[in-house]
């Protein structure tokens, strides 16, 4: 017998403090900025006709380097800038496919402020958390939150 697995989403209103907005908004703009530049080497390493392109993990194993030469990148949870990398990984991976199928592909675009919206924690427990009633993400602080919805288990970890 097959099992399915039922995801339920819900959306949930933020209600940051103005420090708090700052610094979400940072994280948006770094996370953009890292999927811009590692989509641009994706295009260099392509374009100098090595006939392939920088993986997600040769990626992944360069933000070390990253944070320590630019230190605005050192204030990210590392799960986040590791998700960046897997976004724009998910994103080649559907333009090949898209490719491969003889449908139009439409190659991976670069991200500006109104098409990069989001960030995500790889894991609930480490880095994003709840605290009675609170959101708490690591580098970020301890938002309220307006809860839509009851939650009848805690997420998995």
């Amino acid at each position: 017998m097959d099992q399915q697995t039922v995801r339920k989403t819900f959306q949930h209103r933020l209600e940051p403090t103005p420090e708090q907005a700052a610094a979400l908004e940072r994280t948006l703009r770094l996370c953009r900025v890292l999927y811009n530049c590692a989509l641009e080497q994706h295009r260099t390493w392509w374009g100098r006709g090595q006939g392939r392109a920088p993986t997600c993990v040769q990626q992944q194993a360069e933000l070390p380097d990253l944070k320590a030469a630019f230190p605005e990148f050192g204030a990210l949870h590392s799960q986040v800038l590791q998700n960046v990398l897997t976004r724009l990984d998910h994103a080649f991976q559907a333009f090949f496919r898209r490719v491969q199928a003889g449908e139009r592909p439409g190659y991976p675009r670069f991200h500006g402020a109104e098409r990069y919206h989001s960030f995500t924690y790889k894991q609930f427990g480490n880095g994003a958390a709840l605290d009675n009633g609170f959101l708490v993400l690591s580098k970020i602080g301890r938002l309220a939150v307006r809860w839509s919805a009851r939650w009848k288990a805690l997420p998995k970890r």
